[in-house]
């Protein structure tokens, strides 16, 4: 065994045959760590350091430098860097307020942002990821140096950096989905900014976004029909091209997105919205509920923390107009996810600023935008009748009958959505006709030996009964015709399925009893036909099949 002597020992013997280190500090031994500081330079306890350290870390809004570094540095003294890792400070927070009454606006010098909203800074990924690899000393995490992260994960980390950016088309077939996303998707939902130099310039292996951005624009344009045939991916590096179905391929580019993600490939939050939201559009299986709503509240999270939800100044990067797009399109996306999936919504109306109904801001936004943005408020309301509850108060019949709302054609034509193509004008008078079919909320369904007391329905109960059959079978016919294919389709047909049954369960009539049988096979047809395309519709088409032939 080596005998190790620590260099300032003044023992006896001869220091060269031994193995010289340097005494570990205080801390460091305490921790039981390897130390890479300099004893000599650690400064005393109660220092004008240690109490900027305790200062700094106090802040969050501040970015604190930890003072671990590489080997061959010995001590680096904090920094205060808010353009890069700052987060939004809200106003009521213990930060806001403290720096509010202690900072006046002119000492600017000391580099103390108090609105770091404005400044739209980059992420943190709070797990092991490239971002701590890669970043600097200036912008690391506190207590994080590359040597955090174990030897494994260093060497995995570049590999799934690679394989996750080498699943996109060819360019020609990439062309092609982002023009039909351009077409069917970005008029309704403009939440990517093609100005951007991620997606201005060609695709750049040195920045990640370029690829990512685009791999979402392609999960998000690949269900489409018309891109049926650009749906190639490589098979392994450097192999062949494959031809994949709608599902194949977008589970593909989903995975790689995913893992993308949780590297940290993508480090800018208004980046990081983009992605995400685009990702809202894919539920991939059983548990796909559960990742989509997951997405969507990380997307909501990471606008709340670039200060979306407040109006933009007129010196920021950002306009009012494309902050507007951007918020709208999320609030659009919250209100659809949890209308399909049954979970709570995130955003709330009351706590962000949002464009009034006759606001001019409104205006300037797409007309595709403007109604499917008027909608989904409607749909915010219609959604109140499914939140959670007593039980006794799920057996009650509901409706939601607003004899003040506008018509579909009304609202079109307030919003001039006579200018978009036909099938973005089929798709929201769809989301219209599913809003219908579910504002009318029928009690929890009995037993069928159990039979329920006589009670003489409302005028305003019969007038949502009957609206909601003529809305199912508007949803039929709408389905056949060339629309856009957004998370609402399925569920959309899905809902004529569910009235369908409901009916032949619930008549006498054996006449109605066919009809309804005819509606219920229709929409088990449509529901086939877009199982190719979403896992939704063929779970829905097998569940509803089982439930007919119960019922006949």
């Amino acid at each position: 065994m080596k005998r190790i002597r620590c260099i300032g020992d003044h023992g006896d013997g001869n220091g060269l045959k031994r193995r010289q280190v340097r005494a570990a500090c205080s801390s460091c031994r305490k921790g039981k760590r390897r130390c890479h500081h300099n004893p000599e330079n650690e400064p005393p306890k109660g220092s004008t350091s240690e109490v900027t350290n305790a200062l700094t870390s106090s802040l969050s809004s501040i970015d604190y430098v930890d003072s671990t570094i590489h080997e061959n540095e010995q001590s680096c003294s904090p920094v205060f860097d808010s353009g890069s890792t700052a987060l939004f400070i809200g106003p009521s927070s213990a930060n806001r307020l403290l720096l509010s009454a202690c900072i006046s606006p002119d000492m600017t010098g000391i580099g103390i942002e108090l609105d770091a909203a404005r400044q739209l800074p980059c992420s943190r990924i709070l797990r092991p990821s490239l971002q701590d690899m890669k970043a600097p000393a200036s912008e690391r995490r506190p207590g994080v140096a590359p040597e955090y992260l174990p030897m494994v994960v260093r060497a995995v980390l570049p590999y799934l950096e690679i394989e996750c950016l080498r699943v996109l088309p060819p360019q020609q077939d990439l062309d092609s989905l982002i023009q039909i996303f351009k077409q069917e998707i970005h008029p309704i939902l403009p939440i990517v900014d093609f100005t951007t130099t991620a997606l201005a310039e060609p695709v750049n292996r040195e920045d990640a976004a370029s690829i990512t951005l685009r791999q979402a624009i392609c999960l998000a344009a690949c269900k489409n029909t018309s891109a049926k045939q650009y749906l190639n991916l490589p098979k392994c590096e450097n192999g062949p091209i494959a031809q994949r179905t709608p599902r194949e391929f977008a589970d593909a580019t989903f995975s790689a997105l995913k893992i993308a993600l949780d590297i940290g490939l993508v480090d800018n939050r208004l980046e990081l919205v983009q992605v995400l939201a685009l990702m809202t559009l894919h539920s991939y299986g059983p548990d796909g509920d559960d990742e989509v709503s997951r997405l969507c509240g990380q997307a909501v999270h990471y606008a709340y923390s670039a200060g979306l939800h407040y109006p933009s100044r007129p010196e920021s990067p950002l306009s009012e107009t494309r902050r507007m797009e951007i918020l709208c399109s999320l609030f659009a996306l919250d209100k659809i996810i949890a209308m399909v999936t049954g979970r709570p919504t995130i955003i709330r109306s009351n706590e962000i600023c949002l464009p009034a109904e006759n606001d001019d801001t409104l205006r300037t936004l797409p007309p595709g935008l403007q109604l499917l943005f008027c909608l989904c408020q409607r749909l915010d309301r219609i959604l109140d009748l499914y939140r959670a509850r007593p039980p006794h108060e799920m057996e009650k019949e509901e409706c939601i009958w607003e004899t003040s709302w506008q018509g579909f054609e009304d609202l079109a034509r307030d919003c001039n959505a006579h200018t978009m193509e036909a099938p973005l004008q089929v798709t929201l008078e769809l989301l219209c006709h599913s809003m219908s079919v579910i504002s009318y909320r029928p009690p929890k369904a009995l037993p069928i030996d159990h039979q329920a007391p006589e009670i003489t329905p409302s005028p305003s109960i019969q007038s949502s009964r009957m609206g909601q059959k003529y809305c199912a079978q508007q949803v039929c016919l709408l389905l056949e015709q060339e629309i856009t294919m957004l998370p609402f389709i399925p569920y959309a047909a899905s809902l004529s399925l569910t009235v369908a049954l409901r009916t032949i369960r619930t008549t006498f009539l054996e006449s109605t009893k066919r009809i309804a049988k005819k509606d219920a096979e229709k929409s088990l047809q449509l529901l086939d036909r877009l199982a190719d395309i979403y896992w939704h519709a063929e779970s829905t088409s097998m569940v509803g099949r089982r439930i007919l032939q119960s019922l006949l």
